[in-house]
């Protein structure tokens, strides 16, 4: 961030339209398989992340969210002492049956840490944890009712804020590179 002043105007007549901000798809990478995502910080043109590098072999894991299941939030936090960071969330319910099949999964949700993307039915790709990684800061398994399903939630206090993918992150993403 080289300089903190705002340069742009933000009005309703330049942002007016509908928008689908529903996630409709999750793409998890294991952070350790990210080497380098490297962020185009240019408040004139927009602010990307316009490449990411990944161990070979690596990939992103799709996950697709029950409807409606999915929030994410990137919050401001301000201490007592002035200190300012971010803290950055996703929650989602991956719905169906609990068998064998999904006892592993779960465990790495819980205990892994991850780069995580986000794509909107607008099309949008947006990037949390990038710099640090989320974790799990809960989950839980529910049966028997009207949220059958796994519910994960992942967080991190980051010093960044959520960004955008620009096409060649997008590509990688979405194993087209």
């Amino acid at each position: 961030m080289a300089n903190c002043v705002l340069n742009k105007d933000l009005l309703r007549s330049t942002t007016c339209a509908y928008n689908l901000l529903e996630v409709k798809d999750i793409y998890l990478a294991n952070f350790a398989d990210i080497t380098s995502a490297h962020t185009d910080y240019n408040c004139e043109s927009g602010v990307t992340l316009d490449s990411l590098v990944m161990e070979s072999g690596a990939s992103f894991y799709h996950i697709e969210p029950q409807k409606n299941s999915t929030t994410y939030t990137d919050e401001l936090v301000v201490e007592d002492n002035g200190n300012k960071y971010r803290t950055q969330t996703i929650t989602f319910t991956v719905a169906g049956k609990y068998d064998k099949d999904m006892v592993c999964s779960v465990d790495a949700l819980a205990l892994g840490r991850f780069f995580v993307v986000v794509k909107t039915a607008n099309g949008d790709y947006l990037a949390l944890g990038s710099q640090t990684g989320l974790e799990a800061s809960a989950q839980s398994i529910a049966g028997g009712g009207d949220n059958n399903g796994v519910t994960v939630t992942l967080s991190a206090n980051v010093a960044e804020s959520a960004v955008p993918l620009g096409e060649a992150a997008i590509n990688k993403v979405l194993g087209k590179e």
